[in-house]
């Protein structure tokens, strides 16, 4: 499932936008997946595990997409983001790099909708009114971000990057995305372990 394996890919058309990452996701996922018994699991797996080093911030899925439609790409933000917090601004005619943005906002507490969808629900909840609702996740929604080198601006010497920032959390995250993958995870103490140099091993 090597990244160069893959054609640049982007999300062009708004009408088509969500349905066209959803297939995207969905079958880099399967070939994941498929991959664990393929003679080059390894390979495979070392190099999903420097994505998700890269992008520690983004989920598993934000990160397929990110490294499918910019390969190169070493940090990511959003539009006002570079702006705002960086100094940099995005360069003229640059394309947006699409992700899965969460959508927060009031929630019904029992069917967990927006108000919007609450209404066209069925759900007969009614104990508080929409307007004193707590905020929560509701969906996601496709969203631009672009990578460092599509932006222009101040230096970033003070911001943290593949190279130098905190992977503390990357087994956690490999173990989550791995149980959605349907993959098992084991981890193995070093003195336990039989596989020479290699740093990662998959089997049935």
């Amino acid at each position: 499932m090597a990244t160069s394996d893959y054609a640049v890919v982007s999300f062009d058309d708004s009408d088509t936008r969500r349905d066209e990452m959803h297939s995207t996701i969905e079958q880099w996922i399967d070939d994941l997946v498929d991959s664990v018994d393929d003679a080059q699991t390894s390979a495979e797996f070392q190099e999903w595990l420097d994505v998700q080093r890269q992008f520690h911030d983004y989920s598993y899925r934000n990160t397929l997409l990110i490294k499918q439609q910019c390969p190169e790409a070493s940090r990511v933000a959003g539009y006002r983001t570079w702006q705002e917090e960086f100094d940099r601004h995005v360069e003229e005619d640059e394309q947006g790099i699409w992700i899965w943005a969460p959508i927060i906002t009031k929630r019904c507490p029992k069917c967990e909708n927006s108000p919007s969808y609450h209404a066209n629900t069925g759900c007969e909840y009614d104990a508080t009114p929409p307007e004193e609702w707590s905020r929560g996740l509701v969906g996601f929604r496709p969203a631009p971000v672009f990578d460092i080198s599509q932006t222009d601006g101040e230096p970033l010497s003070d911001l943290e990057t593949a190279a130098t920032g905190d992977a503390g959390n990357l087994v956690s995250q490999l173990t989550d995305a791995a149980s959605e993958l349907g993959v098992t995870v084991r981890i193995v103490p070093e003195d336990e372990w039989s596989h020479g140099s290699a740093r990662v091993s998959a089997s049935d």
